[in-house]
């Protein structure tokens, strides 16, 4: 069965996603059939703030184990402009709530290394293709590197990142099961086994997002709104307003 998920920036209304699959073939070597697409609801405002001292101790104080441990760093500020390839530490978790057994937080040293157009013609492959036309996909290359994880997890997710056209809106993000051959992702390396099983401290990975610029207009930059951490209080997420913009 394939599941469709959004990703949407929590604080604009611009930023609504098309949501689109291609099912995985059952070989390897196999190329993927193309689903239907479906647009996502429009996503309402949610949590995040800057976190905690107690959810800051768990991340860099907490005991070494298999996978685990390394430096949390402090984190970029917010409202940090970047040029293309320049870093920033970002962060993300899983749960609220460090006391809990399940609460996983690591940091990472985040770049958005590139951002280039593609052609219509790369989304043939999408069954409903025809619902894009005349839109231009754009590739965002992001490369991360896990320098902290508070406990060993295969399943924590990287930071989430948005792009933006000329006039600052966001732009429309295309979330795919499988790959586009212009857009690969590497994941982390993993360490351990079973109930051990992690990401590797230390290790990067690259990811590819697919957004769409209709015509005449660009994707010009990207931003990091720090949507992908969860906190106890929803009030006060220093980057929701004041992201971190990575431009060309």
């Amino acid at each position: 069965m394939i599941n469709y998920r959004t990703s949407l920036r929590p604080f604009t209304a611009l930023g609504m996603a098309a949501v689109l699959g291609l099912g995985l073939s059952a070989c390897a070597s196999e190329a993927p059939a193309a689903s239907e697409s479906q647009a996502a609801p429009e996503a309402s405002e949610s949590a995040s703030v800057s976190p905690s001292a107690s959810a800051r101790a768990t991340a860099s104080e907490s005991a070494p184990a298999a996978g685990a441990a390394g430096t949390a760093k402090d984190l970029t500020a917010p409202g940090t402009k970047l040029g293309l390839g320049e870093k920033a530490v970002t962060h993300s978790n899983t749960g609220k709530d460090p006391a809990d057994a399940k609460y996983v937080e690591a940091t990472y040293t985040t770049s958005v290394t590139k951002i280039t157009a593609g052609a219509e013609a790369d989304l043939a492959a999408l069954k409903d293709a025809a619902k894009f036309a005349g839109q231009t996909p754009y590739y965002v290359f992001t490369e991360h590197t896990l320098d902290s994880l508070s406990k060993p997890s295969a399943g924590i997710s990287e930071p989430r990142l948005s792009a933006q056209l000329k006039d600052g809106t966001d732009a429309q993000k295309l979330i795919i099961i499988g790959s586009l051959d212009q857009c690969p992702t590497k994941r982390f390396e993993t360490t351990g086994s079973g109930d051990n099983l992690s990401y590797k401290v230390g290790s990067s990975m690259t990811s590819c997002q697919v957004f769409l610029a209709p015509a005449g207009d660009e994707i010009v930059s990207a931003d990091y709104a720090d949507s992908g951490f969860s906190y106890a209080s929803s009030s006060d997420n220093p980057y929701r307003k004041n992201p971190i913009v990575w431009s060309k």
